[in-house]
């Protein structure tokens, strides 16, 4: 059994890669092999809408075609029995970059074929596992983007392409070591220090459990 880990942080060793790795370890406490990649380690763009992956001819491809440093892990990923990605939360949305490597991993399994149920058909033969990290700054009253709706739409749609869609969200982060070197008086220096040291370890305690049962 494998699982993929995808950072979509441009930070490593901080709370989105850590809350990755904490569910990997949990993977591989139940027998999983796993691998963690950090997004901003590599060069690569968005769909570039060549519709290539849509072509009759290449019915049973379900990898993007676009040759670049993302195609690996591509395939990484569909061939993975679950796939880990984690993401900051940038103005209401996910990274650039996660955005990027979910268009290219959804649209070339995806198709313009509708079954009975007037569902989108997927080329992939089997379901992959997915869960989305969600890491942000702001407490969990604060959440700007209307609850989940705004994040569940993409996860509706790695639902219905890849395999069933799960969510695990950190509120509250701690974003520097030293607020007092940043223009900030939102948020209290006290509080952030006391957040990660109290709150953090107990979220990725709970990241390792749900590891453990990511591919019951």
């Amino acid at each position: 059994m494998k699982v993929i880990g995808i950072n979509g942080s441009p930070r490593k060793h901080y709370n989105t890669y850590k809350l990755c790795e904490k569910v990997l370890e949990g993977a591989e406490k139940s027998g999983a092999e796993t691998e963690l990649i950090n997004l901003y380690d590599y060069n690569f763009k968005g769909c570039v809408s060549c519709f290539a992956c849509h072509l009759k001819k290449r019915n049973d491809q379900y990898v993007c075609s676009y040759k670049d440093e993302l195609k690996e892990i591509l395939e990484k990923c569909v061939n993975a029995d679950a796939i880990v990605i984690g993401t900051p939360i940038y103005y209401g949305s996910i990274t650039g970059e996660t955005q990027s490597f979910l268009e290219r991993l959804l649209f070339a399994a995806d198709t313009y074929y509708i079954n009975e149920k007037g569902e989108r058909v997927s080329k992939l033969k089997k379901q992959i596992k997915t869960l989305m990290i969600y890491t942000m700054n702001v407490p969990k009253e604060m959440d700007y983007f209307n609850g989940e709706d705004q994040l569940k739409i993409m996860r509706d749609y790695i639902t219905n392409i890849i395999g069933p869609c799960e969510a695990f969200y950190a509120y509250d982060t701690c974003q520097f070591k030293n607020y007092d070197l940043y223009l900030n008086n939102m948020f209290d220096p006290k509080h952030k220090k006391e957040r990660l040291e109290e709150q953090f370890p107990q979220e990725c305690e709970k990241a390792y459990q749900i590891g453990e049962k990511l591919l019951d």
